[in-house]
């Protein structure tokens, strides 16, 4: 038998809406939320890994490491010009000494997705000298700006002095391009290595974090970073090579395709836009490398220094 009409509306009426549903799963997620950060700020003094993660991520929030990421990776994008232009020469020597084509030519050095479809298609000019006069001094001219960016950033995070920090001299800018330069050319052997098969390129990445982990390092030491040893400039190395390495892998197969496929509906938008997400990638990575080493050694130093004496230096 049907129930009367008023039965069925307080009926209605006593089941919550989904507005009011969503509202009340909301707040139970965000009370569990508050929950296990509670208990994992409790159990800070318990466990060491823990604490430092902890304090790797008040670190980043309070140096603003989104911000200094942003700016480096409008950095490199600046960089990334100039540099295409002086290897659309380069390959288009190469290809016509080699009777092969600019695109060819890109993807032997391991240039693929979006940086060697437009190196390719750009390659095809013949204004090769040119590119070659103008693209040699601006690229010593905005790898000093990449250089002091990576100063301004790491001396941020370090909390270093101003006079401790080194100067982007011509020296040292013609030492940070030729590590550009040589991480390029282990990011070419390992595109090389997946265009053999997927299993081969996996292995390849996965031995270049050796040597990727040795230029960072070398470009690290160079970089602010107090007195502290070189020693505690490995973790962020290792960081940096495995993060990279992994990004790679994550641009060829993913999103490299899906730039292209879409370039005929956003265009260079769209191809610019994946551009600068990976750069800033690539930057934020770039600033958890310093982050982490930073961290790491002033609680080495917390506990071999008296606990009266301060180990902060303010700027």
């Amino acid at each position: 038998m049907a129930a009367p009409p008023e039965q069925r509306v307080s009926t209605g009426a006593a089941d919550p809406s989904r507005l009011e549903r969503t509202r009340l799963r909301t707040a139970a997620l965000q009370a569990r939320a508050k929950r296990i950060a509670a208990r994992a700020d409790a159990e800070r003094a318990n466990h060491r890994s823990l604490d430092a993660a902890f304090e790797i991520v008040d670190r980043d929030t309070e140096v603003g490491g989104g911000i200094i990421a942003g700016a480096l990776a409008y950095r490199l994008f600046i960089w990334l010009l100039p540099f295409a232009l002086v290897l659309i020469a380069g390959l288009g020597f190469a290809a016509g000494a080699s009777s092969t084509s600019p695109e060819s030519a890109a993807k032997s050095l391991g240039l693929a997705g979006l940086v060697s479809n437009s190196i390719a298609s750009a390659a095809k000019g013949s204004a090769r000298w040119y590119a070659l006069a103008v693209g040699v001094p601006v690229l010593l001219y905005v790898t000093r700006s990449v250089l002091r960016g990576l100063i301004g950033a790491h001396r941020l995070v370090w909390v270093d002095v101003r006079a401790a920090a080194p100067r982007p001299r011509a020296k040292a800018t013609l030492r940070l391009l030729g590590l550009l330069l040589c991480l390029f050319v282990l990011s070419g052997a390992a595109e090389a290595a997946r265009a053999h098969s997927f299993w081969f390129g996996l292995l390849a990445s996965v031995v270049l974090i050796v040597p990727v982990t040795g230029l960072w390092l070398l470009i690290s030491i160079r970089l602010p970073h107090r007195d502290a040893d070189w020693v505690w400039l490995i973790p962020g190395a290792i960081l940096f090579a495995a993060g990279t390495e992994m990004l790679e892998l994550v641009g060829a197969y993913l999103m490299a395709p899906w730039a292209l496929s879409k370039q005929g509906t956003y265009g260079a938008l769209g191809l610019a836009a994946a551009l600068l997400f990976a750069l800033y990638l690539i930057s934020r990575l770039i600033v958890g490398t310093a982050v982490l080493n930073a961290t790491l050694w002033e609680r080495h130093i917390r506990t071999t220094k008296p606990s009266g004496e301060s180990t902060t230096i303010v700027p």
